[in-house]
């Protein structure tokens, strides 16, 4: 059993996401199983305190499994997990008693952890650590170190807590990230552009570019370092780059906005291509995992040059893929990312020998529960697609690639029209086509464009994860790889559209709808948890609808001045019949002068006999 040491606890509770924890606190006391509960529960505090794809920050790492680590700052326990599945012990330091409670009663099955509640600076331990991991910390130094330099003083104080050879790994956003400029809300304040600004007078909390990390980071004693690039960012990471290939193999997707509402004012993906082509789109990454290591030996590490975490899955079928130097060579290796996932990697080595139509799968072997296979350095067939539409507006290049893409894949197939077998249905649904469509025997699904490579004139594919002892229609296949490619690559999804790649290639479209369900099946089959709603809006829409309220503006001022005028020449109406009152009043009363006058008369006075007998006879 885990245990909780109250030791150094002062009751301290000035960090807190407020009443959500109390939430929390009562899920992990209910359930282990959290993934269920994130089925019907996204809101982003408790996705973000409790997925599981939040380990992705580091469930590659290279951990030797005889050491103790220290997690300083361990929040919710959303990394504590996988520390005490990766190390012989593991001391976690959180400064509230609440939040240590939801990391003992989330983890408490771990007897290799003790929870330490309060405040770093009032505890000291007996030992020193192999390693210590500060995700998300940094950049609050000046709340806990009171000096004039709290963040390079801070790391000095956990470099003194290190063993001779130990680690530190620390986590932290970028202050100039690309998703910054592009919209998103700084993390810690929510405040557009206050990273980007400088933190003008904000001194409660700092994150910092590349240059300026480095400066905190040799200040404090460091010299021997390495830096990583986590993608979209450290908190829910898919891809974990390095200096090796960052340049090279550029990020595409634009960075989700679970949190706080983003204007999206460009396309990351994009802009993220322009800086690599520069060679700076390292010091754009949104942010930053950097290795501080106590001496000047040679990490496991150095060797690893990319890493990327396809986790969102169900568990039998989450794997990693690390590229990595091993004898002199650049070389690949899919690896399981729990116990449940060796055999999908068995089954991807079975068909690793085999031709899909004209595509070769590229040959592979099984090491140590590991996949590994050569690394290409070449262009792939996303990327010579994209330079073809970059380049010829005409588009008549990428349309004969994309044709012979599908040749490739047709290649000796043949029409079937009993394809649709329990299998099938199995893993893409019952929905059915009404015609043959051309099969073959055992079929491969993964022909995205992303793991298309030519070697020698030959037609690679890299990646065979989701290959079928069962047909599967060709045409379906294409119309994945396309529509994978439409997804993730805006400049492709630009100048095509599905449907007019299926009129070049004469194929029926009215299959689209059906084949969408297919993989929506698929999907399902794959599994994975729901991501929580992303918050964003297309800078272009708000100056759609800013035109739009404009134009309104500007239709309300024309009525209104309209009114005006009409209101102007009522009021010189009025003033013209006022003019004509008056007088008619002025005559009135000159007319009842005068009749008083005639009243007073002598001529009325003797003249009213006469006509009191005139009224007599009418």
């Amino acid at each position: 059993m885990a245990t909780i040491n109250k030791k150094f606890y002062n009751n301290e509770t000035e960090y807190s996401d407020g009443s959500i924890e109390d939430e929390i606190l009562n899920i992990v006391k209910s359930t282990d199983d959290l993934e269920s509960i994130l089925i019907n529960d996204s809101r982003w505090p408790v996705f973000y305190h409790l997925s599981y794809l939040r380990e992705n920050l580091l469930n590659w790492y290279p951990f030797k499994e005889d050491a103790n680590l220290l997690e300083i700052g361990a929040g919710c326990g959303a990394l504590t997990g996988l520390f005490c599945n990766k190390v012989s012990k593991v001391t976690a330091v959180e400064l509230t008693d609440r939040r240590s409670q939801i990391i003992y009663n989330r983890h408490k099955n771990h007897s290799n952890l003790e929870i330490f509640p309060g405040n770093l600076n009032n505890m000291e331990f007996e030992e020193k650590f192999d390693y210590i991991i500060l995700c998300g910390v940094l950049e609050y130094a000046t709340r806990f170190t009171p000096t004039d330099n709290p963040h390079v003083d801070f790391l000095k104080k956990i470099k003194s807590m290190l063993k001779e050879d130990g680690v530190i790994l620390v986590a932290i956003e970028n202050r100039i990230g690309l998703k910054y400029f592009s919209g998103s809300k700084e993390d810690h304040l929510a405040q557009s552009f206050l990273g980007i600004d400088n933190y003008l007078n904000i001194d409660n909390v700092k994150t910092f570019s590349r240059f300026e990390l480095e400066e905190v980071i040799k200040e404090a004693g460091f010299d021997n370092y390495k830096f990583f690039y986590p993608y979209p960012d450290y908190k829910f990471p898919k891809i974990i780059h390095t200096d090796d290939l960052i340049e090279e193999m550029p990020v595409l997707t634009n960075a989700p906005n679970h949190d706080y509402e983003k204007i999206k004012l460009f396309n990351d993906g994009n802009m993220n291509l322009t800086l690599s082509k520069e060679n700076i789109s390292k010091y754009f990454a949104n942010s930053f995992l950097v290795e501080l290591r106590h001496d000047k030996s040679i990490s496991k590490t150095d060797k690893i040059k990319y890493s990327k975490l396809s986790a969102r899955r169900k568990k039998q079928f989450r794997t990693g893929t690390q590229i990595y130097e091993k004898d002199n060579e650049i070389v690949v290796s899919k690896f399981p990312l729990n116990p449940t996932s060796k055999k999908h990697l068995e089954n991807m080595n079975t068909y690793s020998k085999n031709y899909f139509g004209k595509i070769k799968c590229l040959d592979s072997i099984l090491e140590n529960e590991n996949l590994v296979y050569s690394y290409i350095d070449e262009l792939n067939i996303s990327n010579i697609i994209t330079n073809f539409l970059l380049k010829d507006s005409s588009k008549k290049q990428a349309i004969d690639e994309l044709k012979n893409i599908y040749d490739a894949i047709k290649f000796n197939s043949s029409k079937n029209d009993n394809y649709h077998t329990s299998k099938f249905s199995e893993v893409f649904g019952e929905e059915k086509i009404n015609e043959p469509l051309h099969c073959h025997k055992v079929s491969n699904l993964d022909f995205i464009f992303n793991n298309l490579f030519y070697v020698n004139d030959e037609l690679l594919v890299i990646d065979y994860e989701w290959c079928f002892d069962f047909p599967i229609p060709i045409e379906f296949i294409f119309w994945r790889s396309i529509n994978y490619e439409s997804h993730h690559n805006h400049t492709f999804r630009k100048y095509f559209s599905i449907e007019e790649i299926f009129d070049n290639l004469k194929l029926n479209k009215k299959w689209i709808p059906t084949f969408q369900n297919w993989e929506d099946n698929f999907m399902e089959y794959v599994g994975g948890p729901v991501l929580p709603k992303q918050k964003i809006i297309l800078g272009k829409q708000i100056i759609h609808d800013l035109n739009h309220y404009k134009k309104l503006s500007n239709d309300q001022e024309k009525e209104i001045n309209k009114l005006n005028k009409k209101i102007k020449k009522l009021e010189k109406n009025n003033e013209k019949l006022n003019k004509k009152n008056k007088k008619l009043e002025k005559n009135n009363k000159k007319l009842n002068k005068n009749l008083k006058i005639m009243e007073n008369s002598h001529s009325w006075k003797v003249t009213s006999p006469l006509r009191k007998i005139k009224k007599k006879f009418k």
